[in-house]
């Protein structure tokens, strides 16, 4: 809608998982950098943890994807509403075992621990991942455990990685005190990063100038407390207004006109189910 206006050739701002969208702010590297230490130092278990929109599923996407390049076997899960039937369904689908609608839970169980034990023979290295296990049914939580103990034979050869808000750590503690060996926590962008990341989004969408001002990124780091997806939030929206302003840039008064349309920014962020990221 306003990407010609602006000289872009696709919204940078619109597709928040997209791997392709990833920025790699020093944050997000860091997070990136001790996954992959995880996962090739084959270590059980990795919670990724953060505030709602701070790019906890684009991180386990960019890394799936990229464990997948290197012929590891992936099965990624958005745990988001799932019980314990469906999830083990899903998993199913994701290790390439065909289920059928029929199957039950028992005859689930043992296909994909005959399929994670085919793996170990084979020498290749799974990696689960479960995206918003705190949305979860709780009966996941024990099954999750039960696929953690049936998996650890002292090979390594299967790597947990999971993401959850850090409010709900608490919550699942005794759950994930005893098989985590590593957390790494997503701190929201500071205001240079701020600054980088919606450049960097803007450079990927073919932009060669200077759209937004200093004072404009200053506020927008400020209204959104540089939460990514916030960023992005506010980035569409005050494109759109500029465009409807017939604008040359977008300044700082243009930004807080769009404030009204994403009011309570941060209940909003913790309202949404979905990550930046």
């Amino acid at each position: 809608m306003y990407e010609a206006y602006w000289g872009l050739t696709e919204s940078p701002f619109t597709n928040r998982l997209s791997p392709r969208w990833f920025h790699e702010s020093p944050v997000h590297e860091e997070a990136l950098a001790r996954l992959f230490y995880l996962i090739e130092h084959r270590r059980g278990f990795g919670v990724i943890s953060g505030d709602a929109g701070t790019g906890k599923s684009l991180t386990l996407r960019v890394l799936a994807e990229q464990s997948q390049r290197s012929q590891r076997r992936v099965a990624f899960l958005d745990l988001l509403g799932m019980d314990e039937h469906e999830m083990l369904w899903q998993l199913a689908v994701e290790l390439r075992l065909s289920p059928s609608e029929s199957d039950s839970r028992w005859s689930l169980w043992r296909r994909i621990t005959d399929q994670l034990a085919s793996l170990e023979l084979a020498r290749q290295q799974a990696i689960l991942v479960f995206d918003h296990l705190e949305r979860a049914d709780p009966s996941c939580f024990s099954l999750i455990e039960r696929l953690f103990c049936a998996a650890d034979s002292g090979t390594g050869l299967a790597t947990f990685l999971a993401s959850m808000r850090t409010d709900e750590l608490p919550r699942t503690s005794r759950f994930l005190g005893e098989m985590t060996d590593l957390r790494v926590e997503l701190l929201p962008l500071q205001l240079d990063e701020t600054d980088e990341f919606v450049h960097d989004l803007l450079r990927q969408a073919g932009c060669d100038r200077e759209i937004f001002s200093g004072d404009a990124l200053l506020r927008l780091h400020a209204l959104s407390q540089g939460i990514p997806r916030t960023i992005c939030r506010f980035c569409e929206m005050a494109l759109i207004a500029g465009m409807a302003a017939d604008a040359d840039s977008i300044d700082g008064e243009i930004v807080d006109s769009v404030a009204g349309t994403l009011v309570d920014t941060s209940s909003t962020a913790r309202a949404d189910q979905h990550e930046y990221v």
